[in-house]
């Protein structure tokens, strides 16, 4: 069963709130999906560069009222799953 688990880090000082986003990660089971919800645009860069880097994938990320709301799957990456099925 995937997991959904919403993150609020607005008002979250950098780098605390990349390293809770790292650390819900790291807790998380493959295939849970985490949603952040970052207020500064600097900090959704450096959190998608960290991901592009991991074994993890970013689902979707857009604009919200609030903030930016950025999904982020644990992984193995679907691509990477498809490529080692042969």
């Amino acid at each position: 069963m995937t997991a959904k688990i919403t993150l609020d880090l607005k008002g979250v000082v950098s780098p605390m709130d990349l390293l809770k986003c790292s650390a819900c990660l790291t807790a998380m089971e493959t295939g849970d999906v985490l949603e952040a919800v970052l207020a500064d645009v600097d900090v959704v860069k450096h959190l998608t560069m960290i991901i592009l880097k991991s074994n993890d994938e970013i689902l979707y990320q857009w604009q919200t009222p609030d903030g930016i709301c950025i999904g982020i799957r644990k992984g193995p990456r679907r691509y990477d799953d498809i490529k080692d099925k042969g």
